[in-house]
């Protein structure tokens, strides 16, 4: 990668009238082809799974053999509305959370950092007033997040201002182009009609393998797989649709930084993505999608409550990989949307840039990343607390009920995985509208590293924003090789 490369997305006449420095250009042709299909089949299966068996059992399908006769109380609708009601807390939150982003860009960074702490030391104490001793093991596991996160704010709060500044440019960068929002937006309004119909499928893949009948469930290696390989359908999608808004912003920067002309920058970043970028973006979200998937698993199973060494280091292996392969997806897919490269070239260039300029620390620990996943583990939390008060509310046991039915299902488990499984796809949806801004800052960090000058030429006050934050936290970073380039236009 040269330092001089440098991207323009036009229409085809306006390419023949701008000479376009370096000799890395967009790349139409469709790359991971099969990756895509076997996307395409995905949704295709889950459709089929939700309308052939899903839908006739949804309003029948009970897994808690509730006693009363003639009651209309069926757990499979329960479930349908516990996701259309998480899906729309979710939905809300994370528009929330965005407003709260675009109005405080500049302070929102210590403010979600200590406003974090405060929360988890009043949850502990909450959970330590609470009898019993789930209530103590939740103060006891608050009081540690929070004094780890409080430790973890006084080692990097040197670092906020630097993350400040460049989530402040990319705010203003969101404002520029408000149709990237209402993108996050259609992407979230999609997460919420892929969980449902991935709802209706999931019930009737249950009625199907164990015939509906409430307690014929049990912890198997079949179960697992079958549950791994529903996870994963699932956390694909919900995968797609965040790197779709991702790749579309990352794109609209790219043309805002080197086309003096952007105007339909994002209607066209978005067609790349459907088109020329969706197999390189299916093929990075399923290898998250299936870490994903399989530490819910691990999580999960049975044999996980006993704390066998083995799945303490897969779990632990498992996260690892998750967090390093995410930060390797958010700057692959830069150049995915910029170069219309593929997803492993793309990866590799991008690494190979960092590494020469020295930046690869930088990028790696960007705090505004961590603020991000902050926000997004709170609405994530947020959400299952709604998904499994719902649930305990519909599917209680009435007083009559319970002394015929205790100890058919456990209540505890299947609350637990409610709880999991409503916080991760609330994580998701608050993930799309973050990574709107994650992503205009990674494309500002690998743009950065490229051309400089051409933002200098098509928005010099941005540029003297970005070089005078770099100047005062990283100027050692800030060589003659970074100010190389040039640019000139016909």
């Amino acid at each position: 990668m040269r330092g001089s490369d440098a991207y323009k997305a036009l229409t085809d006449t306006e390419v023949d009238d701008v000479a376009l420095p370096g000799d890395n250009h967009l790349d139409i042709a469709m790359k991971d082809k099969i990756p895509a299909g076997v996307f395409l089949a995905n949704v295709g299966i889950v459709i089929y799974f939700a309308v052939v068996w899903g839908a006739p059992n949804i309003a029948s399908f009970d897994f808690t053999n509730h006693a009363t006769e003639g009651e209309k109380h069926s757990p499979g609708l329960s479930l349908l509305k516990v996701t259309t009601l998480m899906g729309l807390s979710g939905a809300l939150l994370s528009a929330l959370w965005l407003q709260a982003l675009q109005l405080y860009a500049a302070r929102i960074i210590s403010v979600t950092l200590q406003a974090t702490v405060a929360a988890l030391l009043i949850g502990s104490v909450a959970g330590f007033m609470e009898a019993g001793l789930a209530g103590k093991a939740i103060g006891l596991g608050n009081l540690f997040l929070g004094v780890a996160l409080g430790l973890y704010y006084f080692s990097v709060r040197h670092r906020i201002p630097f993350a400040a500044a460049n989530l402040a440019v990319a705010s203003k960068i969101m404002q520029r182009f408000p149709q990237i929002i209402m993108t996050a937006y259609a992407a979230i309004v999609a997460q919420v009609a892929w969980t449902s119909l991935w709802t209706v499928a999931l019930v009737g893949v249950w009625v199907k393998t164990y015939d509906g009948a409430a307690g014929s469930f049990h912890s198997s290696s079949t179960t697992h797989v079958c549950v791994f390989f529903m996870l994963l359908s699932l956390f694909w999608g919900l995968q797609v649709l965040r790197n779709v808004v991702h790749c579309t912003a990352a794109g609209t920067v790219g043309e805002w930084w080197f086309s003096p002309h952007p105007e339909g920058a994002v209607p066209r970043a978005l067609w790349r993505c459907v088109t020329t970028s969706f197999g390189s973006i299916c093929l990075g979200s399923l290898v998250v999608a299936a870490l994903a998937a399989l530490r819910f698993v691990l999580l999960s199973a049975k044999r996980r409550k006993a704390r066998s060494s083995i799945n303490a280091c897969l779990d632990w292996l498992v996260g690892a990989l998750e967090t390093n392969l995410k930060i390797f997806n958010k700057y692959a897919y830069v150049q995915v949307a910029l170069y219309g490269k593929s997803f492993y070239d793309a990866g590799l260039d991008t690494m190979l840039l960092f590494r020469e300029k020295g930046w690869t620390a930088v990028v790696n620990e960007s705090l505004v990343s961590s603020v991000l996943s902050t926000g997004c583990v709170v609405v994530g939390m947020a959400t299952g607390l709604v998904g499994v008060g719902w649930l305990y509310v519909t599917t209680a046991y009435s007083t009559s009920e319970h002394p015929a039915q205790e100890g058919h299902w456990d209540s505890f488990s299947v609350m637990m995985t409610t709880f999991m499984l409503c916080n991760a796809i609330g994580y998701a949806m608050c993930a799309v509208v973050s990574s709107i801004l994650d992503s205009i800052v990674a494309t500002v960090f690998v743009c950065f590293a490229e051309d400089p000058v051409a933002l200098h030429i098509t928005n010099s006050d941005e540029y003297i924003g970005i070089v005078d934050a770099w100047r005062q936290y990283h100027p050692e970073l800030l060589t003659h090789s970074t100010f190389s380039a040039s640019v000139s236009y016909a």
